[in-house]
């Protein structure tokens, strides 16, 4: 089963969008894990390497908001 990611307000999540952790940190999503883990892989915009988070650290989530 494939599942979406959105933000808040709907959208769906694609690689490139801009988002910020609950600390006010901005990142550049890069990717996302469907299975397992639920994590979301970004970056921050002055670096390379790549992190993951827990979805929620970004207010995101697998289920469309109503």
């Amino acid at each position: 089963m494939s599942r979406h990611l959105f933000h808040k307000d709907g959208r769906p999540v694609k690689q490139g969008d801009d988002v910020t952790s609950f600390r006010g940190e901005p990142y550049i999503v890069t990717g996302w894990e469907q299975t397992g883990r639920n994590r979301v892989y970004v970056k921050a915009a002055d670096e390379v390497d790549i992190v993951s988070f827990y979805v929620g650290v970004f207010d995101l989530s697998w289920d469309k908001p109503a």
